[in-house]
């Protein structure tokens, strides 16, 4: 006998959400106690881990609701899209503050104590979830494009009315779209700039670079752009792709990877720092 679609569906949404919780808190506690993240960049990226986290379980909340239970409580789910919309803003602006800090480091080395002390970074961080939580409440509850449960395709969805399709088009698909090229070309640039500072000083010193430090680049370029490539997917297939397709389940899993691209980006941080994969193991061996 074939499995329901919604109990395949929730199954999905169980397996995804759980691991995401899991790769993304490995990386927050990793990230507290490697000595090269007790800095700016450590924690941006711990806050990125947070906010992964906080999508993980919005989804996770819905879980009950794909195997039927608790119907009565749909209406009231336009409160965990919020969350969800809001905890999405903040990784992607988060994304952006991390590339922005790096940019610094390599063109700025002289400026960047002044621009991301511990204490500003902070600030920033904390001008982010403001910003983030402000502009979320306003766009998707006082004006009321809410992002609720949809029983129909098991996810959650924006309300389908000329002035929210409109508006989610441009406040989510173009401003995370936006975030996402911006962030890309500036860790491109960053990139391209740290390789040839690297090249330099070796060459000057009549040294090759060694393979840890090309490895090192290689995973700084892979990590954000399948960071980039994640947020990029989400946003595409849930506003180009899902309209267009016709399998329900198919339709949900590819409707639902905005979401679902958070649980991923733990496990691009771990794929991309081997440094993270080994701490816990390593500490081990020290005692």
């Amino acid at each position: 006998m074939m499995m329901e679609d919604h109990i395949l569906v929730a199954l999905i949404t169980s397996f995804v959400t759980v691991t995401g919780l899991a790769s993304n808190t490995y990386v927050f506690l990793a990230a507290r106690k490697m000595s090269s993240m007790k800095s700016s960049f450590g924690t941006i990226t711990k806050n990125q881990t947070i906010c992964n986290s906080m999508m993980c379980f919005c989804f996770l909340l819905i879980v009950p609701l794909q195997f039927g239970f608790f119907k009565s409580l749909i209406r009231f789910t336009h409160f965990i899209g919020t969350i969800a919309m809001t905890s999405d803003e903040i990784s992607n602006l988060s994304h952006l503050l991390i590339s922005v800090n790096r940019f610094c480091a390599v063109y700025l080395p002289g400026h960047y104590e002044k621009f991301f002390s511990i204490r500003k970074t902070k600030f920033l961080i904390l001008t982010i979830w403001i910003t983030s939580i402000v502009g979320c409440i306003i766009l998707y509850e006082l004006i009321g494009c809410n992002l609720y449960y949809d029983k129909s395709s098991w996810t959650l969805a924006f309300i389908q009315t000329k002035k929210c399709v409109q508006l989610t088009w441009y406040s989510d698909f173009g401003f995370n779209i936006s975030l996402v090229v911006l962030t890309l070309v500036t860790n491109l640039l960053t990139a391209f700039k740290a390789r040839r500072n690297s090249q330099t000083l070796m060459n000057a010193a009549g040294i090759k670079m060694s393979k840890t430090q090309k490895q090192r680049e290689l995973n700084f370029i892979r990590q954000t752009f399948f960071q980039g490539l994640s947020v990029a997917t989400g946003q595409i297939t849930y506003y180009l792709i899902a309209p267009i397709l016709t399998n329900p389940v198919i339709t949900f899993v590819v409707g639902t990877l905005w979401g679902f691209m958070h649980a991923v980006e733990g496990g691009i941080i771990i794929l991309s720092n081997k440094e993270m994969r080994h701490v816990f193991t390593t500490r081990s061996r020290k005692r």
